[in-house]
């Protein structure tokens, strides 16, 4: 078997650089916005987003995971024009179909004219970025993907100092630079990646495209639980407590996104990995390895960023944001466990197993909405962390013991144990946030990642510095 160990890191570093530098950006980002839109302000263009996280799935019926997994296993130039093209053209009609119905949408729910527009080709660049993305990777072309992501990133962030800034445009202008990010990371890709030679519409095959299908359709309907896991809490603090509260709990989700970057940067190499170790042979020893290796390296993430968050929150967040910092705990848990739910859907995409990722993400956006709508009157925004946290842990064991009926993935009891528990202290403590509880949130950080990663610490560093 090939060193899939070695490939794995040196795809973390490469994805890893273009993945830091832009949330080095967004961290910039976050106290223009803060600073120049109202809490209601923001709360809105947050719930832009998570429709936007339910639109693209189904607009591009998730094709592009399809076409990542089919263009690694493709050796001929023939079988990568098959789906390059088909993939593109399924864009294209999709595009075509859906995007004049969200519009019409827009405008019932009292969305004036222009603003309907620009959801709309925010939208549809959205769309195009994620497809392109999957292509340039599939490729092979894993640096100038992670050129692309930090294009767009970069781009934003000009554009959306002279949105707000310069010309004042509040929500509009923020809309119009993503949009504007998108679009030129969109051409970037096309240009460099060279996947205009696979693009051949006189050689579109529908058998192609049905294979493709095939394989993303059922992952649509996880996409759109998971939708409900984080849009639900959204909807419904809207309802109970109005658009404003929606933005405060939408700051609170910053930070711990930092942490979903952290695994981020590795779930993007992972996916790969995890594909081509499937199709290697017997992969359970190394999914086991890898599992119990990730499991203390996110912990250890975990407990340094919880340390750090007093200081991080104070210098991002500025406005009226302070009641943000108390649903940060909780929160934690809930990326912490969309970690794992991430790690195992890499798996699941490796054995082509896509129709057994719905289950368990059905099951979590129930039981989301069910504590939502049962505690958000009576405890207010906790009730949406934790009924997030909740949930991603029972997507999480869900997964982990429906995988173990095809692979045996074995657990070290005592780590899981022993991670969890420091997790959970250091969490309360975060909560109490004063210098005695922020002193032992250091001092667990320190302790665990000496004791558990300084070998991962140690070859992470190796390897970055060698790339």
């Amino acid at each position: 078997m090939v060193d899939r160990n070695k490939e794995l890191a040196i795809n973390t570093v490469i994805l890893g650089i273009g993945q830091l530098i832009p949330k080095f950006l967004a961290i910039v980002l976050l106290p223009l916005l803060t600073s120049y839109l109202t809490t209601e302000e923001y709360g809105n263009y947050d719930l832009i987003l998570s429709i936007a996280s339910l639109l693209i799935p189904v607009v591009t019926m998730q094709i592009q995971q399809a076409v990542f997994r089919y263009l690694l296993a493709s050796k001929s130039a023939e079988n990568k024009t098959l789906y390059v093209t088909g993939s593109l053209v399924y864009i294209g009609i999709s595009s075509v179909v859906c995007y004049p119905i969200v519009y019409l949408i827009l405008r019932l729910f009292k969305i004036d004219s222009l603003s309907a527009v620009l959801i709309c080709l925010l939208f549809l660049s959205e769309a195009l970025y994620s497809l392109l993305g999957q292509i340039v990777r599939g490729l092979g072309y894993n640096a100038k993907y992670s050129v692309s992501v930090v294009v767009y990133s970069a781009v934003n962030l000009a554009a959306t100092a002279v949105m707000l800034m310069g010309f004042h445009l509040g929500l509009q202008g923020v809309i119009i630079s993503l949009t504007i990010g998108y679009l030129s990371s969109d051409l970037y890709m096309v240009f460099v990646s060279g996947m205009l030679a696979y693009f051949k519409l006189d050689e579109f095959s529908r058998k192609a495209l049905k294979e493709l299908l095939n394989f993303s359709m059922p992952i649509v309907p996880s996409s759109i639980a998971l939708w409900v896991v984080n849009l639900s809490d959204r909807l419904i603090i809207i309802n109970f407590m109005g658009v404003a509260a929606n933005g405060i709990y939408a700051v609170a989700n910053k930070i711990p996104s930092l942490y979903s970057t952290a695994y981020g940067i590795f779930n993007l190499a992972w996916t790969e990995t995890a594909s081509k170790v499937s199709d290697d042979g017997d992969p359970a020893e190394y999914y086991t390895k890898l599992f119990s290796g990730l499991f203390k390296f996110l912990i250890g993430v975990m407990l340094a960023l919880i340390a750090v968050t007093p200081i991080i929150f104070k210098v991002l967040v500025k406005g009226d944001y302070g009641a943000a910092f108390f649903q940060v705990p909780i929160l934690y848990f809930g990326i912490f466990f969309n970690s794992l739910v991430n790690f195992y859907s890499g798996i699941y995409i490796a054995l082509k197993r896509t129709k057994q990722v719905g289950y368990s993400s059905v099951a979590g956006a129930a039981i989301n909405a069910l504590i939502n709508i049962f505690l958000i009157g009576k405890i207010g925004l906790y009730a949406a962390s934790i009924s997030t946290a909740v949930s991603f842990l029972v997507i999480a064991v869900y997964r982990g013991v429906d995988l173990n009926k095809v692979i045996e993935i074995k657990y070290n009891k005592r780590e899981i144990v022993i991670g969890m528990s420091c997790f959970l202290v250091a969490a309360v403590c975060l909560n109490q946030s004063n210098m005695l509880t922020i002193a032992i949130c250091f001092l667990f950080a320190i302790v665990y990642n000496i004791t558990q990663n300084i070998q991962i610490i140690k070859e992470i560093a190796r390897k970055f510095l060698k790339k």
